[in-house]
């Protein structure tokens, strides 16, 4: 089995039976939607371990939707997570291709835009390029409900593959696929727990500033080129990710 070199990694350490102990607590209702966990020094004394460690284990809360931290109010408890209705459970682009079945995509605007310093900086491209910004929001075909509100970026280059995304039920990455002689050689995906744009907060009919999941994920091609770019907003008690890791066993090394 290949180890990346990490060594001595604790099958349960302390902060994942701290995360465990307060997601229960959040079950039984110990902490009301609305209302503050303890302080980390306070639960630093129930668990008996460092700072660091419960900064750990509540990170693990943060990931999950469970609680927000606010500055100068301390970590406030959301509410529990419904039957999710959306699951991601990407593993490969085929994946992805078949969440789109799964859902229905409405194109609410397409544009073409001037990148500015901040667009630049995030898209890794020179400022005074333009590429497409494409506003997009998911809903289950079951139920209508709108599960995740997206902005795309793809350059200027790709425009018939974006002229033909209010046609076809793919996600663009793949019409771009068959469009244009380029393959997606890896998907880098980014996890974090935010707040709705104003766009966003609209879509998902929150109010701004409401903390969603965002997924921002960055489709790069053979060549090493980055080809789109895309986030997503998803409210937390509507998504939950699910990741397999498989144990690689290597005759070589045993």
């Amino acid at each position: 089995m290949r180890s990346n070199g990490v060594r001595g990694v604790l099958p349960n350490p302390k902060h994942a039976q701290i995360s465990r102990n307060l997601i229960a607590d959040l079950k039984r209702g110990k902490f009301a939607p609305g209302e503050l966990l303890p302080t980390e020094a306070i639960l630093q004394k129930r668990f008996n371990c460092s700072r660091h460690t419960i900064r750990v284990a509540l990170r693990t809360l943060y990931e999950r939707g469970l609680v927000i931290s606010k500055q100068g109010k301390g970590t406030i408890v959301q509410k529990l997570p419904k039957q999710p209705l959306y699951q991601s459970t990407f593993s490969t682009l085929q994946s992805l291709v078949q969440y789109a079945k799964t859902t229905s995509r409405t194109v609410l605007t397409t544009n073409l835009v001037l990148l500015n310093e901040s667009l630049s900086h995030w898209l890794n491209c020179p400022q005074g390029y333009k590429w497409w910004k494409i506003r997009t929001k998911r809903q289950q075909k079951s139920d209508g409900t709108v599960v995740a509100s997206s902005t795309i970026y793809v350059p200027r280059y790709f425009e018939s593959a974006v002229s033909k995304l209010t046609k076809s039920a793919l996600p663009l990455f793949s019409i771009m696929q068959k469009e244009y002689l380029h393959e997606i050689a890896r998907v880098e995906q980014t996890f974090s727990v935010a707040y709705a744009t104003e766009e966003e907060a609209s879509d998902l009919n929150v109010k701004q500033g409401t903390a969603v999941m965002a997924i921002e994920r960055r489709f790069i091609d053979e060549r090493g080129g980055l080809i789109e770019v895309a986030r997503s907003a998803h409210q937390p008690e509507y998504f939950e990710y699910h990741m397999t890791l498989n144990q690689i066993t290597d005759p070589d090394n045993c």
